[in-house]
């Protein structure tokens, strides 16, 4: 018996995506096939745990309907509103209740203030290294940063 708390994990989706050439949309991935194929590699990953996942995509450039299936939930923010400000949110709402909260992004101001919330912070790069293996590295994906373009 485990007195483990469960674990939600926010992600910041197109963060994650853009930054593995094995999820990057181009000439034979869409968006959103890039989308989907996030969603089931987190599927995948889940396993036995008892995490649950949000992955917060900005909605300005695609409109989406925010979805849910099993443990994965997908959110879109709603123009003007970025999905950093939907994950700011989200741990504000969150952090000090039932759940560990972990944030996953490259962005060094969503990681800042997720951090000085109370949440804990994976970097995109080391999720994706543990999700997808060596492979996630091949975008030559780096450090933290505020430039990476989302869609």
């Amino acid at each position: 018996m485990s007195d483990a708390q469960p674990r939600l994990v926010i992600l910041d989706g197109y963060n994650l995506i853009l930054r593995s050439a094995r999820l990057k949309p181009g000439p034979t991935r869409t968006l959103r096939e890039s989308r989907a194929k996030l969603i089931n590699l987190l599927s995948w990953m889940m396993g036995a745990n008892d995490a649950r996942f949000v992955v917060v995509f900005d909605g300005a450039e695609e409109a989406g309907r925010d979805e849910s299936s099993g443990r994965v939930e997908v959110v879109f923010s709603r123009p003007p509103e970025k999905a950093d400000d939907v994950i700011r949110r989200m741990v504000e709402k969150y952090v000090g209740g039932d759940e560990q909260i972990t944030v996953v992004t490259a962005d060094i101001e969503v990681a800042r203030h997720a951090r000085s919330e109370g949440a804990d912070v994976s970097l995109s790069d080391l999720f994706l290294a543990s999700a997808l293996g060596d492979a996630a590295r091949e975008s030559g994906a780096g450090e933290p940063d505020e430039a990476d373009e989302k869609p």
